[in-house]
């Protein structure tokens, strides 16, 4: 029989095992986690529209109806490809073919020092640092007496004008005209300013 290897549990790896699922095949799935996140609603996730579990589903329960798919949670470390073999984290596994579907990150065009500024939206890690980094900069709003500096904390700047840059700032703009709009005392969150930079 032969043995199929995917290397991650996005889009790619799982609509992969799932045309592979219940073939005279035996297939391997691996990811750092055991979960697939749908990325493309992580800005919810980042405004507080939604929460984590909402966009995660447990790879297992995914494919749990194939027989012939096994999941495992752990990491590539490195790719012996003329034994064919798939180095893990504490093992190793022979493939006959090999599907590497890992997926992409942040380009932050060869500027990682603006990663600190600017945390990328790949993971739900990233969308929870967003959502405290806009939420705490309302709440310092909220004690700032200076106007200017109080101006500072209520302007927010999205870089990236593709559809999860996009979807980021009307769900800002929302967030801080509808669902903050009687939260506050010292300002009306609806006069946040939101740049879309592309």
């Amino acid at each position: 029989m032969r043995k199929i290897v995917i290397i991650g549990g996005g889009f790619g790896g799982l609509y992969a095992a799932k045309k592979l699922g219940n073939t005279d095949t035996e297939v391997t799935l691996i990811d750092k986690r055991n979960f697939h996140l749908f990325q493309p609603l992580l800005y919810q996730v980042a405004t507080g529209g939604l929460s984590p579990g909402d966009i995660a589903a447990p790879i297992r329960a995914v494919l749990h109806e194939f027989k012939n798919i096994t999941v495992l949670m752990d990491e590539m470390t490195d790719l012996d490809i003329e034994n064919k073999q798939v180095i893990l984290t504490q093992s190793q596994l022979n493939y006959d073919f090999l599907v590497i579907a890992t997926g992409a990150q942040t380009s932050y065009y060869s500027h990682p020092e603006w990663a600190k500024q600017a945390p990328g939206l790949k993971s739900i890690e990233d969308a929870l640092a967003i959502r405290k980094q806009v939420l705490n900069a309302f709440e310092s709003a909220e004690k700032e007496q200076d106007p200017s500096i109080k101006k500072a904390w209520l302007t927010f700047a999205v870089a990236g004008g593709g559809p999860t840059g996009v979807e980021l700032a009307g769900a800002l703009g929302e967030l801080a005209g509808e669902t903050l709009k009687n939260d506050f005392r010292s300002f009306n969150p609806a006069d946040a300013r939101i740049f879309l930079i592309e």
